[in-house]
């Protein structure tokens, strides 16, 4: 069995301004794509989600040989809202008649990791996987599987959600509606984040993927029992543990991380960073895996303070209908 190695890594998120801000829905500025990238003209007629998704895979790119690329594996909740949107528009003003299918083949959640392989010319493994707040953890699961088996050596793994206007006028509407707020304090938002895994260490390796686990939780397997269980797997014990990094499907509700097994462990919510959508727990991998190389991030202080730098074993936990664990490691 091969280990599994994370040799790169980029995200795009919002400016980190959430202790501050008091908005409902936080968009992402996008930095200007290089048009040796790619055209102005295809850029235009692009979503803004496969603009973030190209701009985060060719960054983790740059540090490896794209021929040694086996495959592209992209996870995705809610797809490419935006063109949803306007196809759905289409259909109620053209009274279902005459309609392009531009709108519709660029909307499919599989835009963003075909539009990858089209640029960099990669005839790979290319699989899209739309399972809600695990759908990361979903594309991460199969690379995993596949490298430790030896089945590929190098796969691109991200993730990527946007919103639109016409989701944040619906969420508008029902929130009036029913007299809900929107949001206590964690704003909604968008982003993306691409990695290169393998089973081959190098000079630019920034950790290991020991383990992880996607569960459905109920009375019997509840986030104590599998967490005590996943670390006994790994023969870890949670003192041993030097940070949990946790979020929610409902973050703005307390999070089963405040069950009484997890008091004594040092651990951040990421989501009061970053905000929420379906696929914000790639800011949570990036996080750990600048933790493990004695970075911090922007304005983002260790929990621990005087800590950094002794980071051995962090831990990824995403709470929702399906729960997941993923152990990262200092190489």
């Amino acid at each position: 069995m091969h280990k599994v190695y994370i040799n790169a890594a980029s995200i795009c998120v919002n400016n980190l301004s959430l202790p501050n801000s008091r908005e409902n829905w936080i968009k992402v500025d996008l930095p200007k794509i290089d048009s040796k990238i790619l055209s102005p003209n295809s850029a235009r007629r692009m979503s803004k989600a496969v603009k973030m998704g190209i701009i985060c895979a060719m960054e983790a790119l740059q540090q490896i040989d794209r021929s040694e690329l086996d495959g592209i594996l992209v996870g995705s909740g809610k797809g490419c809202l935006i063109d949803s949107d306007r196809f759905l528009q289409s259909i109620a003003v053209q009274q279902e008649e005459f309609l392009s299918p531009t709108a519709f083949i660029q909307s499919t959640h599989n835009t963003v990791a075909g539009q990858i392989a089209l640029l960099i010319k990669n005839t790979g493994y290319n699989m899209t996987y739309s399972q809600g707040r695990v759908s990361f953890e979903s594309t991460v699961f199969d690379a995993y599987l596949q490298l430790v088996l030896n089945e590929r050596k190098t796969l691109l793994v991200g993730a990527v959600d946007e919103l639109s206007d016409i989701s944040i006028d619906i969420s508008e509407s029902i929130a009036n509606t029913t007299d809900q707020p929107i949001t206590t304090g964690i704003p909604r938002t968008e982003g993306a984040g691409f990695f290169i895994f393998s089973n081959q260490k190098n000079q630019h390796t920034l950790g290991e993927l020991v383990d992880m686990v996607i569960y459905h939780p109920t009375e019997e397997l509840r986030p104590e029992t599998q967490l005590a269980a996943f670390l006994k797997k790994n023969k870890l014990s949670a003192e041993q543990l030097d940070l949990v990094i946790y979020g929610s499907a409902k973050p703005e509700t307390p999070s089963e991380m405040e069950a009484e097994a997890f008091n004594d462990l040092a651990k951040i919510n990421y989501q009061s960073q970053i905000g929420y959508f379906d696929t914000d727990v790639v800011f949570a991998f990036d996080f750990a895996l600048k933790q493990l190389n004695n970075q911090t991030f922007r304005s983002i202080e260790s929990p621990i303070g005087n800590k950094i730098g002794a980071f051995q074993h962090v831990l990824i936990c995403n709470f929702g209908d399906q729960n997941s664990l993923m152990l990262l490691s200092r190489c």
